[in-house]
């Protein structure tokens, strides 16, 4: 063989080599950590939920992390609860695949408690930075006994530690968390552990929970004055009329805007959505009652012109003319109907207040009777407030809205 041709094969050798060598690479870095949170990375970027729940085990993750909350949350909050059957792991999961499908979070018309609490925790706030390092963890032998024996070792799983470094604003810095994965049966790696989850949940919990303090505190504050101003409107006005209802309306639009001006924290959200849920039924009872207002107008006016219309009557009878027969309105029947709009929006003023005070805690003082309490008088009226239609009685001379037959309004349970 010449020159050239020890040439041409020494060439060929070094590329059949080269190429030996990347082959044997990659079918070694496909099974390599590194490679999994490459492939996890594509499959956010290309939204492919299939792929990515290939290289997160968010069943795992999730439970894990649940069961870390559970020891950071008071017995007593509310948050609790959701924790421990379930709905907050259940709920997360499908917005993390909601996510990665469509690269925003779901929007919802009304804020959970759910999604107030993702919020809290960080889950829709932080961002990530950057991959710190992936390393496989030392590999731990371990046989039958405590003793060594021929052919009795066994390895434990192989694992790794991803660290990422991720950034939530309300934490006030950066935080490294710390990721687990596992390889597959398969031979690709899992995420199924954020190992230092609780340490960086309960530094931004303690955080949010402070501003959440304040907030509550002032809108605490806030209601219970409307809840004053209410009771000095009764006192100044004991049966509502259509000047009570324009006071009414006035306190709560001051006690509105003093709302809207308060900066509401991460976890506040659920709240906001409550207190704005409040202001709508409010003035929905408002229409309520002034629709049954001008009802009872409707029917006084009646009265007159039937009176004045008997009297007539009465003169052509004694003339000896005819008198027409006339059918009076179904003045019960629109009463009826109009108790029982103004007791469906005083009921939902009554849950929406005990939603509230789930938050913020009941004020000192109860002055609300309340739907509830109307249920428990034995009378015509509030026999038809709550079944429309029983009782006889109701009939053109009831008002729903006269004093003795409503609630007070109150701003606060």
């Amino acid at each position: 063989m010449n020159y050239k041709g020890a040439l041409i094969v020494g060439i060929l050798l070094e590329i059949l080599l080269a190429g030996a060598a990347a082959a044997f690479y990659f079918l070694y870095y496909v099974h390599t950590p590194a490679y999994s949170m490459n492939a996890l990375q594509k499959a956010v970027v290309s939204h492919n939920t299939e792929e990515f729940q290939k290289y997160v085990d968010l069943d795992a993750v999730l439970n894990k992390g649940a069961n870390d909350l559970s020891k950071l949350i008071d017995a007593d909050s509310p948050d609790k609860q959701m924790i421990l059957d379930g709905s907050l792991v259940e709920k997360t999961k499908e917005d993390i695949l909601y996510f990665v499908a469509n690269e925003k979070w779901p929007k919802e018309e009304n804020v959970s408690q759910v999604t107030a609490f993702q919020d809290k925790i960080g889950l829709r706030t932080m961002s990530m930075r950057k991959i710190e390092y992936v390393s496989k963890d030392p590999v731990i032998e371990a046989d039958e006994g405590g003793e060594a024996a021929e052919g009795s070792e066994s390895k434990a799983p192989e694992t790794a530690t991803v660290a990422v470094r991720i950034f939530e604003p309300n934490y006030g810095d950066s935080f490294v968390l710390k990721f687990k994965m596992r390889q597959t049966d398969d031979e690709t790696w899992q995420i199924y552990d954020i190992i230092n989850y609780a340490e960086f949940v309960d530094a931004l919990v303690k955080q949010n929970d402070r501003d959440m303090k304040r907030y509550v505190d002032k809108v605490r504050t806030n209601l219970k004055n409307t809840e004053d101003k209410f009771a000095e409107l009764k006192k100044k006005i004991p049966e509502i009329n259509k000047d009570w209802i324009i006071e009414a309306e006035k306190i709560m639009k001051e006690s509105c805007e003093g709302l809207d001006e308060l900066k509401v924290p991460v976890g506040g959200k659920h709240l906001e959505s409550l207190l704005a849920e409040r202001k709508s039924i409010f003035y929905e009872m408002m229409d309520d009652y002034y629709t049954s207002l001008n009802h009872q107008e409707k029917v006084e006016d009646y009265k007159k012109h039937a009176e004045e219309q008997a009297k007539e009557d009465a003169a052509k009878a004694a003339r000896g003319e005819k008198v027409k027969k006339r059918r009076a309105p179904n003045f019960e029947a629109q009463a009826t109907k109009i108790n029982g709009e103004v007791s469906a929006s005083n009921k939902r003023w009554e849950e929406n207040k005990a939603e509230i005070a789930k938050i913020i805690g009941p004020s000192e003082e109860v002055r609300a009777r309340g739907v509830r309490a109307m249920r428990n008088n034995d009378d015509a009226a509030v026999r038809a407030a709550n079944y429309p239609g029983a009782d006889a009685e109701v009939g053109m001379d009831f008002s729903p809205v006269r004093a003795e037959n409503l609630p007070e309004v109150s701003a606060i349970k």
